[in-house]
């Protein structure tokens, strides 16, 4: 049987059980693997033996999610991984990225005039719109992306071995569906748009800090630009 370096591991398998993770802390429950590929299936059951995702945390290779791994590693609104969790993925991806010279992209997406609705529609419409898009993202995005809640009105989906362009599809698709989705009932039928910034290595950053801040200001530049649209950082 082959063996593998714990970073250096085939897209299904390493970053598809960042997903299967959030999957079993969501719903409580220790689910099995999704079955890959039979002619993987050898290759996978290896590398999951392996731990090879303890870099990241050591409660991220726990077998068994507990009420402990949810505080720890999910937004109490969302159930997506919260700012900690993303935050330390994101370091550990970039150095992988970096080692074996594969692309890693960051996708942030910002709701728009999320305030004002706040302001006329008060917490519970908010609160609702936001756990609406979190459904919405964990819907659309691919098994491999790892979805956060960044702060109150902003998301994360990191983007392993994808460049930029790659993510610009995504976004699209994204900013195209979500205003045409009904993402709350709360009040009204709430659809939002989304701006939304994209940063890439090699080329926006050599940290994990500056992927996510030069994605933000992206994001940012879409929301000074009239919103419901994407910008990827230079």
């Amino acid at each position: 049987m082959p063996t593998f370096d714990k970073d250096q591991q085939p897209l299904f398998a390493r970053e598809g059980l960042f997903r299967q993770k959030l999957n079993q802390l969501r719903t409580g429950e220790n689910q099995n693997p999704r079955t890959p590929p039979a002619d993987a299936s050898s290759r996978y059951r290896e590398l999951e033996q392996g731990s090879y995702i303890s870099n990241v945390k050591e409660s991220l290779s726990k077998a068994d999610p507990d009420e402990k791994d949810r505080a720890a590693l999910l937004d109490n609104a969302t159930e997506l991984y919260n700012r900690s969790a993303i935050t330390t993925i994101i370091r550990n991806e970039l150095k992988r990225s970096k080692r074996y010279k594969h692309n890693l992209s960051l996708l942030v997406l910002t709701i728009d005039d999320l305030d004002t609705v706040s302001q006329k529609h008060g917490a519970a419409t908010t609160d609702s719109i936001i756990k609406g898009v979190a459904t919405f993202l964990m819907g659309i995005i691919r098994d491999v992306d790892i979805p956060a809640r960044y702060d109150r009105n902003t998301f994360l989906v990191l983007c392993p071995d994808t460049e930029p362009k790659g993510v610009s599809i995504l976004a699209e698709r994204i900013r195209s569906k979500i205003m045409l989705t009904r993402v709350s009932d709360v009040g009204q039928n709430w659809h939002v748009t989304v701006s939304q910034g994209i940063a890439g290595f090699p080329g926006a950053a050599v940290k994990g800090e500056e992927l996510i801040e030069n994605a933000v200001i992206a994001a940012n530049t879409a929301l000074k630009n009239g919103g419901n649209q994407t910008v990827i950082a230079e």
